[in-house]
């Protein structure tokens, strides 16, 4: 009861000005996306307006908050959206692919960054020194023992695909765009914690960035419990008290899943979604999963 008092009073002193600036950096992180998707779109041979991909992304995080996957029903979603817009079922799912693809780079960023806090953490426990130890070994062991079928795997999908590759100027602004979207995150993430008097440093915000990514690989609707549970535990990590934790991931998970399922909603309902989603994505989830198995 305390606890909760505790939580109540954290939210009802927060710094209402940097929480309207937290939900300007998620709008501007939601168009930035929209920009990604767009370039990609675009590089593929069918240009659609910047507004156009904004809304489908949004209808496909409302997809994606509203079913228990892990990001493929969104993003089947969106592709079906994009046969709506006439782009063809062959581009649609490349420029999947591409947009996956773009989020490599910085997210190994985001991982370096976090790594000292992460590493200091597991040093703290014999055991899970000796799981991250395994896991480590195991995972090189086994890429080491498939690595010629690997290449030959990437070998025929490089052949296959020759009429759905991107130029390097476009991947670059992909994975730019890729960028500023991460840089958003651990900006707004940031912003929201100093509203309850909780300073993070850039690290910091990178390591609890990282923990929800995690969590959110956790089959629930919208990965509830498991995003914000790993928030509450990395605030408290850098020193953050229960009640603060849990307001801040508050804040934080309303204008990251609330806000933006509800905007995708609406997003949806302007795209005229609903009835070709119920025609179409059942059917492209199963096109997706296979030609990801295949890569």
């Amino acid at each position: 009861m305390d606890t909760l008092r505790g939580v109540g009073g954290a939210l009802a002193h927060a710094r209402l000005p940097l929480v309207v600036l937290a939900l300007a950096l998620n709008g501007i992180g939601l168009v930035i996306t929209g920009e990604r998707w767009r370039g990609v779109v675009a590089a593929l041979g069918s240009p659609l307006r910047l507004s156009r991909t904004t809304l489908i992304n949004l209808a496909g995080i409302f997809v994606r908050n509203a079913t228990p996957t892990t990001g493929l029903g969104g993003d089947a979603s969106r592709i079906a959206l994009l046969r709506a817009e006439g782009v063809p079922l062959a581009r649609a799912t490349a420029s999947f692919a591409y947009v996956r693809l773009s989020e490599v780079p910085p997210l190994a960023v985001v991982v370096a960054l976090s790594t000292p806090a992460i590493a200091s953490l597991v040093r703290r426990s014999h055991t899970a020194l000796i799981v991250t130890g395994a896991a480590v070994v195991v995972g090189m062991a086994i890429a080491w023992l498939a690595r010629h079928r690997l290449r030959a795997h990437v070998a025929s999908i490089w052949t296959r695909t020759g009429h759905l590759r991107i130029g390097p100027a476009p991947a670059a602004r992909a994975v730019c765009c890729a960028t500023l979207a991460q840089v958003e995150t651990i900006a707004r993430q940031i912003v929201v914690a100093a509203a309850f008097g909780v300073p993070l440093t850039i690290q910091q915000s990178a390591t609890i960035t990282i923990m929800g990514i995690v969590g959110g690989f956790v089959p629930t609707v919208g990965s509830v419990g498991a995003i914000d549970g790993s928030m509450v535990a990395g605030l408290m990590l850098f020193g953050a008290t229960v009640e603060a934790a849990v307001a801040i991931t508050i804040v934080g998970r309303v204008i990251s899943y609330g806000v933006s399922t509800a905007a995708g909603a609406v997003a949806l309902a302007l795209l005229g979604g609903r009835g070709i989603l119920r025609g179409r994505q059942d059917r492209l989830q199963d096109v997706v999963a296979r030609r990801v198995q295949s890569l």
